[in-house]
């Protein structure tokens, strides 16, 4: 009874997955990006969302026109999804989360989509206060410092 009650579970488990399709994924996470790129240089605005937003507000934004539901804040983002954790496993349409101003407290506050890699350097997208919606590199002094994980909800 054991054993049929445990491949009945586990048989389940390896169906669903799959269903699931990488060329799906990628071809997703390729689409993300562009959409995300449409709204380069539009304007920050603090808790709006639509074409003038702020970090979170942004990166719901795109997902959601994916289907892909994440919460509203970058409090709660880090908490969406699987975490990644190797920042070398980062993919495309994954969440950056970084700490707010202050770099010595450990709360989220700032949120990017990881856009590519080029040079072993990571690109992400983000809406900036001061530059609206640009790709910065992980490795900007001022990111790298304040940088806590990244999320993968993507491939929920």
């Amino acid at each position: 009874m054991f054993a049929l009650l445990f491949f009945l579970f586990f048989g389940n488990v390896r169906t669903q997955n799959a269903t699931i399709k990488p060329q799906e994924i990628i071809s997703q996470r390729t689409d993300i990006i562009k959409e995300a790129e449409k709204y380069l240089g539009k304007r920050y605005k603090s808790k709006v969302q639509g074409q003038i937003m702020d970090c979170s507000g942004y990166t719901r934004f795109i997902m959601s026109k994916f289907g892909i539901k994440i919460t509203r804040s970058s409090v709660t983002q880090v908490k969406d999804g699987d975490r990644v954790k190797n920042l070398k496993d980062a993919r495309p349409g994954d969440i950056l989360v970084f700490k707010g101003r202050n770099p010595h407290n450990n709360i989220p506050g700032h949120v990017g989509m990881v856009h590519h890699w080029s040079n072993d350097t990571l690109y992400f997208i983000h809406s900036s206060v001061t530059k609206g919606i640009t790709i910065d590199h992980m490795f900007d002094p001022y990111y790298s410092r304040r940088f806590l994980q990244i999320r993968n909800v993507v491939d929920k």
